[in-house]
């Protein structure tokens, strides 16, 4: 299906929870859990045990996935080739294997536990066709040109040289290949990324990629007015089980600490999804 780039509405989120496509993320999320407990229980202390199951990631997955999906397809029965940076430890990465039987996933992330973990997973799976490699994304281990598909998926919103790393990403993906990338946008500018910050990763994405379908600048506007936008406004009022912040005194607290003032524990936020193609 062709999930619409942007900044996503709280429609599209509608119609997608309505399709066969986010029904299959759903069972394909919860039968990897089920399967891979025991090897994702570290991972779920530090960052959630179900990241798809929050405000965003429900459609930001589908969204990455179907992208990196649909793009592989259209490269016939040859070798692909994909990278996930930042890739944490998730249901993600085995089911665009299972999808694009041609594909190899190498997952990138800077948490050497991740090994123990990815190989736990790897010794109850049955193809290997996702690695791992320890590493910082401003520096990827990797040769030019060497993937077709490059999805980085709320990440750089974590991240303070995100100029450096977009270089880095273009560096390693092929000439005409594929970006996709999402990151959090701060309604109150209070926190990553903010509009001018937004703004400025677009440009530096444009530099090296043709971003598809939208008019980068012109989605980001939507900030001003986020009224039918999927923010964290929307979700706290609807679904705030979506939420992460599940201690928000503590978090409201460590922000006052760190010289934002009073949150409360909260984030305004919104998402950006973007397909790109290398230059």
């Amino acid at each position: 299906m062709n999930l619409r780039p942007g900044i996503p509405t709280v429609s599209d989120v509608s119609q997608l929870l309505a399709t066969l496509t986010y029904a299959h993320y759903t069972t394909y999320n919860a039968d990897f859990l089920k399967k891979h407990g025991e090897a994702l229980a570290k991972y779920g202390r530090h960052w959630g045990q179900d990241p798809f199951g929050l405000w965003s990631r429900r459609y930001e997955y589908p969204f990455v996935g179907e992208k990196v999906i649909d793009y592989g397809k259209t490269l016939g029965d040859r070798s692909i080739k994909i990278l996930d940076a930042g890739s944490g430890v998730t249901f993600f990465d085995y089911l665009i294997c299972d999808q694009l039987p041609t594909a190899t996933v190498t997952c990138v992330d800077y948490d050497k536990s991740y090994h123990q973990m990815f190989a736990d997973i790897s010794a109850n799976t049955s193809h290997q066709r996702v690695s791992f490699v320890e590493a910082a994304l401003q520096s990827l281990p990797h040769t030019t040109g060497e993937f077709d598909s490059l999805a980085c998926l709320s990440v750089l919103e974590h991240t303070d040289n995100y100029a450096q790393i977009v270089k880095e990403f273009s560096r390693v993906i092929k000439p005409g290949g594929q970006l996709v990338l999402t990151f959090d946008l701060s309604l109150d500018g209070k926190f990553p990324l903010s509009k001018p910050q937004a703004t400025d990763l677009l440009a530096h994405v444009a530099e090296y990629f043709t971003i598809q379908e939208i008019d980068a600048l012109a989605e980001l506007a939507k900030m001003d007015s986020p009224a039918g936008l999927l923010t964290t406004d929307y979700v706290k009022d609807t679904n705030p089980e979506l939420l992460p912040w599940k201690h928000p005194l503590l978090k409201g607290m460590h922000d006052l600490v760190k010289g934002h003032g009073w949150t409360g524990g909260f984030r305004s936020k919104a998402v950006f999804c973007l397909d790109a193609r290398r230059k």
